[in-house]
């Protein structure tokens, strides 16, 4: 279970590494991820008004519970407005269809996964996790919900919108009706980044620093920017800029 293991080599007065069982490091990950709302948040927030309480980013609440937990000597440095949590039974119950949906993975195999996937798939696999590692596992719940939104999102793709083609030259000016089917926000660039299909069955994407809905209709009027490949099948997509949205 302990890791007796110093500078590459096993010694006997190697320090054990401290372990907990992976469902409950992921019940607690799941936890962060249940109380901000179910989303991974990066950064901490504080807000100047005493009634809105500080939003802790996910890893530093997994951290902070178990440090608290297992009264480790940074304990004592524990900021003043973190509130103590449990898991749920809802958590508990998030970790189990989590951990079915990974084993897909370890049936396959990873050798067609990129490093971080791969790494994170090894790391659900255990059945204990390094305290030292509850950084990636704090972000398991993000990545689980992401890869299967977008194994989802893949196989609409290749089923519906396989035939898709670019709608104009680059250039050239649009205005077409598209549905949204799914959006990712850069914490980096502060935008929207989506994918589209318009009434025509052809994939469009672009930016825009404004939240709106997967599956919302939207009237456009853009540019185009360049004729490219949706990036999770290789099916035609026209990535567009200068975008407007309309209601339908």
């Amino acid at each position: 279970m302990f890791a007796e293991v110093k500078n590459g080599y096993r010694h006997p007065d190697a320090v054990p590494m401290k372990t907990v069982p992976l469902a409950e490091a992921l019940a607690v990950a799941y936890a962060a991820y249940r109380i901000n709302g179910n989303t991974y948040t990066k950064d901490t927030r504080r807000f100047s008004c005493d009634e809105n309480k500080t939003q802790f980013d996910n890893k530093s609440l997994v951290r902070y519970y178990w440090e608290k937990k297992l009264e480790s000597r940074d304990a004592q440095y524990l900021p003043t407005d973190f509130e103590m949590f449990e898991p749920t039974e809802a958590d508990y119950a998030n970790v189990q269809e989590s951990l079915k949906w990974m084993k897909r993975y370890v049936m396959l195999g990873l050798g067609e996964l990129d490093g971080f996937k791969a790494d994170m798939v090894k790391e659900l696999s255990q059945d204990e996790v390094r305290l030292t590692n509850m950084g990636r596992i704090a972000y398991a719940p993000e990545f689980i919900a992401r890869d299967q939104h977008e194994s989802g999102l893949k196989k609409t793709i290749r089923v519906e919108y396989r035939n898709s083609k670019h709608i104009e030259p680059v250039g050239e000016k649009v205005e077409t009706v598209i549905e949204i089917l799914d959006k990712r926000y850069s914490n980096q660039w502060e935008i929207y980044n989506y994918t589209c299909v318009t009434t025509d069955g052809n994939l469009v994407s672009f930016m825009n620093k404004f939240d709106h809905a997967v599956g919302a209709r939207k009237r456009i009027k853009a540019k185009v920017k360049s004729q490219t490949q949706n990036k999770l099948f290789s099916a035609n997509e026209t990535r567009l800029n200068y975008v407007k949205l309309y209601k339908v």
